[in-house]
């Protein structure tokens, strides 16, 4: 009874278990979706936002129904035009963003250097400024002077002289009075040099406020430039210059919109300019040729607002223009106006407005179109009666390479229908009025060229030519013709016949024999189209077959081969034999067919998925480290070379191929030992010693040496392993190779605390059954 509540409860707590995490996943999917829903809606616009520009409900095609349970405001301003319709808490898509007009007029702050090189006029001198004084004539005299806080100059024997409020030609007029009391006989020349600097103050809605130490020749521009301009909640109509407490007001729309600068007034020190808060704004966007955002003075109506918008376009369409405008309950109302009635055009415009002035209809009605092989393609007037004939006269039809069996007219209908009608081209140049059309608006007629209609067709070469590609057939193209387009045949080509593959209308492949040269006919053999001709190779031809024969022979060097069935004891004579110095039995020969062959096969691809694959403890399956097999060392050949010679070439010869290279090695000086013995290096060959000899000799196997698997690699390229490997006869050139012993990790402090968890959970187990029982 007891192992059956146990069990129970065991099936029960992991059912909750599975069922709770199912209820996490599936909350955890529905709590991102949400996060994700709320990381959108926050990317909205927020209603209120204060921005350079309006962010309006956009020009809308279909009306959106009013809310049900909210009546729509009936009240429209005074003077709307008849036919207003008017809606309530419209919920419509944003328009684009419009600017505010003149807010880039201060983003270029290079506007506020001042030019001192073009002082005006009425410049006013003042204390600070540096005056010159240059006397010449009788009197050679120059003074370099500057304005006192008295607003004086003092020349040595004239004294002083009051410039303070002065222009420059009303103080070279008392400097003159001065000069003539002392000297006689001059000339003078007064300049300004350096400007004196004056101290201004920008405060309000700009964006830089504060203090200034700005040029005396600087004026209200120059001020607002050097703070930035007005910022975006700054007025543009209603800025003010303080000078001595009182106020000078300024509309730099003025300067905007007329280029009146009257209002850049000169500064002086102490001025202060003062930027409000912007007054009301209202948008007028569309058909206007300066669509913004304006700021109002007050009492604008409609014909004010699109003056300052520069006027209409000439597409503006004045039977309906869209005021957009917040109602009397704070919500946003759109109101129809006929700009053509007398009535609209003493609508007062209000803070907020939004005008939006629409593009009469576009589409024009009495015109057709001719396109394709015609001199001037295009739109044309459609009068009465005008026919395709006429149509074609006008646009002039090319002279070459026109389709002339059909043209096209697409007519197309007012319910959307587009009908193609096939015209007779040449009856129509012939003037047959039968089968001429008259056309309808927006007609449209269509001329072909030939290689719009007519397929290009082709023909092939391939094999012994310099180009061997796809050609185009022309008329009257002959096997000649074709050889010759693809840079004629090469030297290797096989001139008694190719052979060419035609298909008849079947989809059937013939093979002809033809001529290749002018002796034989080729001129005369006319191509068809898809015929694809082979040039075949002359058989067994090479220039030159040549193999490379190297060390230790009388000749070495570059050899061509005179026969196909050369060998190898053929070559060898060839080159003089061995010298004094060549080891025979150590001939290196390789032959580099061997490793295309190989990769052709795709013997390396073979291999490499044939590796065995290990699974490891999650059981997933791993690829078995593997020696890396590599072509490019399988080019080597063993060859018996003494037995060869000994033979004289009777017995082992083999033939030569081109590209083959034989290198003959040097008398080596004795036997190298590599690897994992004590010392690695060359040992005297002693005849009759064998492999554990000279490992002896070499201070015995290191402590990582695997002795059974001990390399015996002989001079002819032979290996051999395992097989009593220590106890085989050394010879000359050979070399031992010791490899190092692959060790396994064995953790055995690991093994024995797994194997003590494995028996403490099994003995926990027995103990809890044995007392349930």
């Amino acid at each position: 009874m007891k192992k059956s509540v146990l069990l129970a409860l065991l099936i029960i707590i992991l059912v909750s278990v599975t069922w709770m995490s199912d209820g996490f996943a599936q909350t955890g999917l529905d709590q991102k979706e949400v996060l994700e829903e709320w990381a959108r809606l926050k990317q909205q616009p927020k209603i209120g936002t204060p921005s350079t520009a309006y962010e309006s409900p956009a020009i809308f095609e279909e009306e959106i129904p009013t809310t049900p349970n909210v009546e729509a405001s009936t009240a429209k301003p005074e003077g709307l035009a008849v036919g207003t319709r008017t809606q309530q808490q419209l919920v419509l898509p944003l328009r684009s963003k419009v600017d505010r007009y003149g807010q880039n007029l201060f983003t270029n702050p290079q506007v506020a250097e001042i030019n001192t090189s073009l002082i005006p006029e009425s410049y006013i001198l003042g204390p600070g400024d540096n005056i010159i004084i240059s006397l010449w004539g009788r009197v050679q005299q120059e003074w370099n002077l500057t304005i006192d806080r008295q607003g004086k100059i003092f020349i040595p024997k004239v004294g002083e002289i009051t410039a303070w409020g002065m222009t420059l030609d009303q103080f070279t007029e008392r400097l003159d009075a001065g000069l003539s009391k002392v000297y006689t006989g001059y000339k003078k020349r007064v300049t300004l040099g350096k400007i004196r600097t004056i101290k201004v103050f920008i405060y309000g809605e700009v964006n830089a406020p504060g203090g200034y130490a700005v040029s005396a020749l600087s004026t209200l521009f120059n001020a607002l430039y050097m703070a930035g301009g007005p910022a975006p909640n700054g007025s543009f109509r209603k800025i003010r210059l303080l000078r001595d407490n009182q106020p000078t007001v300024i509309d730099l729309y003025d300067f905007l919109i007329t280029g009146d600068k009257s209002c850049d007034l000169p500064l002086q020190s102490g001025d202060v300019i003062f930027v409000p808060l912007v007054g009301a704004q209202a948008i007028t966007r569309g058909e206007v040729k300066r669509p913004a955002i304006y700021e109002l003075v007050g009492g604008e109506k409609i014909p004010d607002l699109i003056e300052l918008a520069g006027g209409l376009t000439a597409d503006a369409y004045l039977g309906r223009l869209m005021l957009d405008r917040i109602s009397r309950d704070d919500a946003r109302e759109i109101f129809d106006v006929d700009f053509t009635l007398a009535e609209s055009q003493d609508l007062e415009i209000n803070d907020g407005d939004d005008l939006s002035i629409f593009s009469i209809y576009q589409m024009r009605h009495n015109i057709v179109w001719v396109n394709g092989m015609v001199k001037h393609p295009g739109t044309f007037e459609r009068t009465e009666g005008m026919t395709a004939g006429d149509l074609l006269k006008m646009g002039q039809l090319l002279p070459n390479n026109v389709f002339r069996d059909r043209a096209d007219l697409y007519r197309h209908y007012k319910d959307g229908r587009t009908e193609i009608i096939p015209i007779d081209l040449n009856a129509i140049l012939a003037d047959n009025t039968d089968a001429d059309f008259t056309l309808d608006d927006l007609d449209s007629l269509y001329i072909y060229s030939t290689d719009e209609v007519h397929r290009v067709k082709h023909v092939y070469i391939d094999g012994k030519v310099r180009n061997p590609q796809k050609h185009t057939l022309y008329d009257n193209m002959t096997i000649a013709d074709l050889i010759f387009l693809s840079g004629n045949l090469v030297e290797s080509a096989y001139l008694l016949s190719g052979e060419l593959a035609r298909i008849d209308s079947l989809g059937q492949t013939s093979i002809i024999n033809v001529p290749l040269t002018l002796e034989s006919g080729s001129d005369r053999f006319m191509l068809q189209e898809n015929d694809h001709l082979f040039v075949r190779k002359i058989p067994g031809y090479q220039i030159h077959r040549t193999v490379i024969i190297e060390g230790e022979v009388k000749f070495p060097g570059q050899y061509s081969l005179t026969h196909r069935e050369e060998t190898f004891h053929e070559l060898l004579q060839r080159a003089g034999g061995f010298t004094n110095k060549a080891f025979a039995a150590g001939t290196v020969f390789q032959r580099k067919s061997i490793v295309d062959d190989l990769l052709r096969r795709g013997i390396p691809n073979i291999i490499k998925s044939s590796q065995p694959m290990i699974a490891d403890s999650t059981g997933i399956l791993l690829t078995a480290k593997t020696p890396d097999m590599r072509p490019e060392s399988m080019d080597r050949i063993i060859i018996d070379v003494d037995r060869i010679i000994a033979t004289g070439g009777a017995e082992g010869d083999f033939q030569l191929q081109a590209g083959d290279n034989i290198f003959i090695p040097q008398i080596p000086t004795g036997i190298s030992v590599l690897g994992e013995a004590c010392a690695n290096g060359t040992i005297k060959f002693e005849l009759d010693k064998k492999v554990k000899n000279y490992l002896e000799l070499a201070g015995g196997f290191t402590n990582r040496a695997d002795r059974g698997a001990t390399r015996l690699v002989k001079a002819d390229g032979r290996v051999f392993a395992y097989d009593n490997t220590l106890n085989r006869r050394v010879e000359m050139g050979d070399v031992i190779v010791v490899p190092a012993e692959i060790k396994k990790e064995r953790n055995w402090f690991k093994y024995i605390t797994a194997g003590a968890s494995i028996i403490t959970g099994v003995a926990t187990t027995v103990l809890i059954i044995d007392r349930l029982q």
